[in-house]
């Protein structure tokens, strides 16, 4: 593998990542739906705090993916 193809494709982290947001996302509008349609079941809550810690890990793969990628750039520089 070139350097060249390296720094010219996102890692799939970070892909992981961004679907790990996108997950998190459709989860939290269907719960926002729900409560906003009068459904008042704990599992919605439950449902809503899930995608935040969804979200949460996909921005802690995120920064560590960057933090990791900016390293390999540092050491190939």
């Amino acid at each position: 593998m070139s350097i060249s193809s390296i720094t010219s494709t996102p890692p799939d982290l970070t892909r992981a990542s961004l679907e790990g947001f996108q997950d998190a996302q459709a989860a939290l509008q269907v719960a926002a739906d729900a409560v906003a349609g009068g459904n008042a079941d704990p599992a919605v809550i439950l449902d809503v705090k899930q995608a935040e810690v969804t979200a949460g890990i996909s921005a802690a793969v995120m920064k560590a993916d960057q933090q990791n990628f900016q390293r390999l750039l540092d050491i190939l520089a």
